[in-house]
């Protein structure tokens, strides 16, 4: 897997002196990545820390071991600036390719059913 290059980016930043805008480049050349599918939140009155792993792995009946692939802990100011963020990139991405839907029983797609009425 590859890093998409996002290239140059204005980025805003609020400080004490009031709202600035500069231009930064982003190297990610060296950046690993990390697919995850599940993320857990936690942290306490300081930081943030976010868990990311990959697929539950079934260790039972009705047990699951969330293998933690990444920790990220960072500031709440940051953690806010996060969400807006991640709130922003789903509001385009939903506004491009249609809504996103949570519940993964109903992402399920019927199998069409031909006019003999048989799966096909």
């Amino acid at each position: 897997m590859t890093n998409k290059d996002f290239g140059t980016q204005t980025l805003e930043s609020v400080g004490a002196t009031g709202q600035q805008q500069f231009q930064i480049t982003i190297d990610d050349s060296g950046a690993p990545v990390t697919y995850s599918t599940l993320v857990r939140v936690g942290g306490s009155a300081e930081e943030v820390v976010l868990d990311f792993a990959g697929p539950l792995r079934p260790t039972g009946q009705s047990t699951a071991t969330m293998k933690v692939d990444q920790r990220i802990i960072m500031n709440p100011w940051a953690a806010k600036r996060l969400a807006i963020a991640l709130s922003q990139a789903i509001q385009r991405y939903e506004e491009t390719y249609g809504g996103l839907e949570i519940d993964e029983r109903k992402r399920r797609v019927a199998k069409p059913v031909n006019a003999q009425g048989k799966v096909s």
